[in-house]
């Protein structure tokens, strides 16, 4: 059993102590089979939400309506535990969420709600295993399977198209043909779904080692169809133009990956759509445009930063170009400042030395100023930054 559910073993156990069962269940028991990473433990009991505040002092209502209860059995984040109560779902008329949960004794009740079979999986404090649909068996395989019928897996939540698609690109697993058949069917209910949580999840699919697979079947499934602004011959396009073991290094590299591919010159407009961050935006736009600049200088590395000109030479080389990838760096080595907030001088000294005003003239001033340091025409230094300011207002 690992560390992870060793920790959090007393809190199942402290429920049983009440005469209630309790289990791990989900993804951090399929990841354990896998031996992958654990990030969230999460357990489920035939207790009521009530119940469970009563057994524990500590408690946070996270999403009591639907039968979730944070425990804060220790003073650190690592052990605070969301216990959910066994539950059955009503109709998904949203197709996201149900209308209302019906909290239940039974553990098989609880476990045949689930999207898959390897995430139907619960396991006991003593480390036995309940696989109720030989999720274990699929996993072995490598197959993607819905519980019980796909058809009414995905009209309950279309969001489980994507994640089984982020399932084969993270685990290399393939979709079962009957699973497959009802994501294709029903991958129009995708336009049901908030454009953020799709987001998450062709990030992670992005992000994957095997992310070509989960592309070629996200093509394959028709769901590109239903993401915003997606483009199926710039998809083909990514996938023909980048290595095989091509892997991108963090969320913003992907994205500009497919903006560059679906020949995107809009960038702000469309990632507003998709309702990201402006940080992320700003983040994505820079490296678009480094990618667009023909060869590194010294404006280019100032404008851009030493980080995003090695992810865009990455990007370059994957696509079988020839990069010098210590070109980036020396000409960052050879800057004398990397922002404007480096030079020794501000538009205060300027004003008090010179009598200067604030205003446009100024503004000007300051980034002619940064500009020369930049082009390393002129030394970042008090007095020769004074005599530069000097001789053009002489002038």
């Amino acid at each position: 059993m690992p560390p992870e559910f060793l920790r959090a073993s007393p809190v199942l156990e402290k429920i049983q102590e009440h005469q209630f069962e309790a289990y791990f269940v989900g993804g951090s028991v399929r990841d354990v089979l896998l031996s992958r990473a654990i990030h969230d433990v999460d357990i489920a009991t035939s207790a009521y939400p009530e119940e469970i505040k009563k057994i524990f002092p500590h408690t946070i209502d996270v999403g009591i309506e639907h039968g979730t209860v944070l425990v804060l059995a220790g003073p650190t984040e690592a052990e605070h535990y969301e216990v959910t109560t066994f539950r059955t779902e009503s109709k998904y008329t949203d197709y996201r969420r149900p209308d209302h949960v019906d909290f239940v004794r039974d553990l098989a009740e609880d476990l045949k709600r689930r999207d898959f079979t390897m995430n139907a999986l619960a396991m006991n404090v003593d480390g036995q295993m309940i696989d109720l649909f030989n999720g274990i068996s699929d996993m072995e395989g490598k197959i993607i399977r819905a519980v019980g019928l796909p058809e009414e897996r995905f009209n309950e939540d279309a969001l489980r198209i994507m994640r089984a698609l982020r399932f084969c690109a993270t685990l290399n697993f393939g979709i079962e043909k009957t699973t497959f058949s009802a994501m294709k069917s029903h991958a129009h209910l995708l336009k049901k779904i908030s454009i953020e949580r799709i987001f998450i999840e062709l990030d992670k699919l992005l992000l994957a080692d095997d992310w070509r697979r989960g592309i070629e079947l996200l093509v394959q499934s028709g769901a590109w169809e239903y993401l915003v602004g997606f483009d199926l011959t710039g998809l083909s396009k990514m996938l023909s133009s980048l290595s095989k073991d091509f892997k991108f290094k963090n969320s913003a590299q992907a994205w500009a990956a497919l903006l560059l591919n679906f020949d995107e010159q809009n960038i702000k407009d469309f990632l507003r759509k998709w309702k990201v961050s402006n940080e992320f935006i700003m983040s994505v736009t820079n490296l678009v445009n480094a990618y667009r600049q023909e060869n590194w200088n010294l404006t280019s590395l100032y404008r851009f930063g030493l980080e995003n000109c090695q992810l865009v030479d990455d990007l370059k080389a994957a696509t079988g170009r020839k990069i010098d990838f210590d070109k980036a760096i020396k000409i960052d080595q050879a800057l004398q400042i990397h922002h404007k907030s480096e030079i020794v001088i501000t538009g205060a000294d300027l004003m008090q030395e010179f009598q200067l005003k604030a205003g446009p003239e100024l503004g000007k001033c300051l980034k002619k100023i940064e500009e020369k340091i930049v082009k390393n025409e002129l030394e970042n230094e008090r007095q020769m930054i004074l005599e530069f300011v000097k001789d053009k207002v002489e002038n």
